[in-house]
């Protein structure tokens, strides 16, 4: 049986200016959109983290959310953490989530740091009922 995920971005918050740095300077949605694109681009893997999930409970599901900073001039996403307050999903899940985006890179940089904030909710497809067999006719 196949289980699908369901994944959606959910809020991403950008603080702290920094002058004198030659990157450019987003505004918080431009922030916010370029980031959101950057972790799309893990979404297989963040999928496979699901998957392996199944594996083990085929009911897996919850959400994750996870906080991390985008660092000013290098653009690395550093200080991965999910945040056990407000996840709802197995351990186990959050940290290969974690490891699937620690240390992407934004490009081109920002001259401010992002303070960022973002969910992945994951629910299992519920089974499909067995087709009853329709009796064989007689004769």
């Amino acid at each position: 049986m196949r289980k699908s995920t369901m994944l959606s971005l959910l809020f991403v918050a950008v603080s702290a200016v920094v002058p004198g740095c030659t990157c450019v300077a987003r505004d918080a949605e431009t922030y916010k959109n370029d980031t959101r694109s950057l972790l799309e681009t893990r979404n297989k893997a963040i999928k496979d983290c699901y998957d392996v999930a199944l594996t083990t409970d085929p009911k897996t599901d919850g959400e994750v959310v996870v906080n991390f900073t985008v660092e000013k001039k290098t653009g690395k996403i550093i200080s991965v953490e999910a945040d056990k307050a407000r996840t709802k999903a197995p351990d186990s899940l959050s940290k290969c989530i974690v490891d699937a985006i620690d240390g992407l890179i934004l490009d081109p940089v920002d001259q401010r740091d992002g303070q960022a904030t973002f969910s992945w909710k994951f629910r299992a497809n519920e089974p499909k009922p067995a087709e009853e067999e329709a009796p064989e006719p007689t004769s």
